[in-house]
């Protein structure tokens, strides 16, 4: 069950051998009353320091008919880049460079005036974000309106 609380204090609590290599125990509790063991490579572990609040994940398993408290600090969802969680607006800045760069390469060209080029940039970063062409709902619609002008 994941939590968020202060922690109230961190005391080493031993250390065992693992399959990863010793690691240190370390009895935390927190400021909701929570208290459990965490297990750490290091010997200076600073996933609960005493005074900060942090997310944690609580779960418990029976030992001997004693019930024991297992603590772990929640992971943050991490990108490619490393650690960082990633900006919401990321996808939606790197769409609009890149149909800004495809606008501008237009423009080089000379199919559109610059004067244009930000319609064209917001045309393109609309259908990558929706993939709904805007362009053919207005033609459609302008086709409808001169069928309705003609006489026959």
């Amino acid at each position: 069950m994941e939590k968020k609380s202060k922690v109230n204090g961190v005391t080493a609590n031993g250390t065992w051998d693992s399959k990863y290599g010793t690691m240190y125990k370390f009895e935390v509790s927190f400021e909701n009353g929570d208290v459990g063991e965490y297990n750490s490579k290091t010997q200076d572990q600073n996933k609960f320091v005493q005074g900060q609040e942090v997310e944690y994940s609580i779960t418990s398993r029976e030992y001997n008919g004693n019930t024991f408290y297992t603590i772990k600090p929640v992971q943050q969802q991490q990108s490619f880049g490393g650690g960082y969680k990633k900006d919401p607006e990321t996808d939606k800045k790197i769409a609009r460079m890149s149909v800004l760069k495809v606008a501008g390469d237009l423009v080089i060209n000379g199919d559109v005036q610059l004067h244009d080029l930000t319609k064209i940039a917001t045309f393109l970063e609309h259908y990558v974000n929706t993939g709904e062409d805007s362009m053919s709902k207005l033609y459609d619609a302008r086709i409808q309106e001169v069928k309705d002008q003609l006489p026959f």
